[in-house]
């Protein structure tokens, strides 16, 4: 009895879950949000990086090393659809850029620096 009850958890619940309309939208929202944020050049060989929204605009950028550490964060004054952001004492490597929307929606995006 207990294995089928797992099984119906495993099997009936997701499919539940996808079925669910909010569920489909929220996903939606996201991928639309990290289709609209172009992130360039990536990886990062000169010091700079530029962020822009086609749409949406930003309030914070943060920049999240890949032990959680958080080496950079900026907030904006004013909400801008294109920053350009320094990272001159950043050490090359991996690094999770994170965007706040001025809706509060976070958008992360993988970004790699490499100076050679």
């Amino acid at each position: 009895m207990k294995q089928f009850i797992l099984a119906l958890f495993i099997f009936v619940l997701p499919f539940q879950l996808l079925a669910n309309d909010s569920w489909n939208d929220s996903l939606s929202q996201k991928e639309e949000l990290e289709t609209e944020l172009k992130v360039y050049p990536n990886p990062v060989k000169n010091n700079q990086v530029t962020i822009a929204f086609q749409t949406k605009e930003m309030k914070e950028v943060r920049l999240v090393n890949i032990t959680g550490k958080e080496v950079l964060r900026e907030i904006l004054d004013f909400p801008e659809q294109k920053k350009t952001v320094k990272l001159n004492n950043i050490p090359n490597g991996i690094y999770i850029l994170q965007i706040k929307t001025t809706e509060d929606k976070v958008v992360s995006k993988k970004l790699m620096i490499s100076r050679d």
